[in-house]
């Protein structure tokens, strides 16, 4: 009798006992929260951080990508006091930053990829998070904006129009973000190198269903820039959706999540999601809620 008690105790604490290599779900998300800042664009009243506040509660990332925040003062607006918060620290009131959730248990190294910052740009945020013996790296940007499809090559960029302060400002929109797509290669190459679980997410100002669907070459669009065959081969869950924010107006993502290899084997299936918005579309809302939705994953870790 007695042994049938030992082995009964000994099963119970093997089952509660947690190994160091046990996998937790991670939830990581990115958010453009529009202008949230001190410039003279965030037309903000207490109100509308408070609203920003209850969809901050509802998405309930552990970590979250973020552009266009100031800083840590700005963001707790809307997170309050339960996370962690690293800027970058550039010029400019349209900051990219990563918020960690205190409670997520994840040790973090954070530094600045100012590399991405090729003519006055914003910098990228890399991030080292592990936990439970695992580990994997993230990258956080917001890429140039204004050239969401157009082919991205030299011969392309120098036959575009310029003779209107518009077409200037996309040809300007296009050769930038041409520029930016060597750093953010690299960063890529390296991890793959090293044979690292990455992930670059946030808002690339890239509709990448359009660099597939017309077929860009890889000098012509920043998804084919940047996949590659091996551990540097991209997937992402925003290729093949539809965006339902503001009731689908833009249909084509912008704000990717995107996982190499290793990183996918971590991915929770099917655990893609966008926080849609419950009120509806106007211009007036797009600026003091914000015109991007959030989108997060899951991963084991």
């Amino acid at each position: 009798m007695q042994k049938t008690i030992l082995t009964t105790a000994s099963l119970l604490f093997s089952l509660m006992y947690v190994s160091p290599s046990y996998s937790q779900e991670l939830k990581v998300a990115s958010w453009n929260i529009a202008w949230l800042g001190s410039h003279e664009y965030n037309k903000r009243k207490a109100n509308d951080y408070q609203q920003l506040a209850v969809y901050a509660k509802q998405l309930d990332a552990d970590v979250i990508a973020l552009q266009e925040v100031e800083d840590e003062n700005w963001a707790k607006k809307v997170f309050g006091n339960e996370y962690d918060f690293y800027f970058s620290t550039k010029d400019w009131v349209q900051r990219v930053g990563v918020a960690v959730k205190k409670s997520a248990g994840l040790t973090v190294v954070a530094k600045e990829y100012k590399a991405l910052n090729v003519t006055r740009v914003r910098h990228g945020m890399d991030l080292t998070l592990s936990r439970n013996g695992k580990e994997i790296r993230l990258l956080a940007v917001h890429l140039k904006s204004g050239c969401f499809a157009l082919p991205l090559d030299s011969k392309n960029l120098a036959a575009m129009p310029s003779s209107t302060d518009k077409e200037l400002r996309v040809k300007e929109a296009c050769t930038t973000l041409s520029m930016q797509i060597d750093p953010l290669e690299s960063w890529v190459d390296e991890r793959a190198k090293d044979d690292e679980a990455f992930i670059v997410l946030g808002d690339f100002n890239r509709r990448f269903s359009q660099d597939v669907s017309q077929k860009h070459a890889e000098d012509q669009g920043l998804w084919q820039a940047l996949d590659d065959e091996g551990n540097e081969a991209l997937w992402t869950p925003t290729m093949t959706k539809e965006s339902a924010c503001w009731g689908g107006y833009y249909k084509d993502y912008i704000d990717h999540i995107v996982f190499n290899p290793s990183a996918k084997n971590m991915y929770v299936e099917n655990s893609f999601e966008q926080l849609v918005f419950k009120e509806k579309y106007t211009r007036e809302l797009a600026n003091t809620l914000t015109d991007h939705c959030p989108i997060s994953v899951k991963v084991k870790l």
